[in-house]
């Protein structure tokens, strides 16, 4: 059997620089040409406020695992300050 010798592919400085002023320059650009939109309605724009608490919500309050394996709170040693009954510094 022959082993196949897997290969990586790096873009050099020069290519890198290139393509970060090129995305610079048709952001810069694009409003200029293009035509103003108008305003998107007021109930649209709830939207993102309700997947930025959705996000939030899951980031400070983790669930425990159901079984079987370590729960979360066992792994924490409380060292936050602020600690509940299990010794986790979790909020929730």
């Amino acid at each position: 059997m022959r082993a196949t010798a897997t290969t990586t592919t790096t873009m050099d400085g020069g290519k890198v620089a290139a393509l970060l002023a090129t995305a610079a320059a048709l952001l810069l650009l694009l409003p200029l040409a293009l035509p103003p939109l108008p305003p998107p309605p007021t109930q649209l724009l709830i939207v993102p406020v309700v997947m930025l608490l959705l996000v939030a919500s899951l980031a400070f309050c983790p669930t425990a695992s159901g079984g079987g394996g370590t729960k979360l709170a066992d792994a924490d040693d409380g060292s936050f300050g602020t600690t509940g009954a299990t010794g986790s510094p979790h909020l929730c």
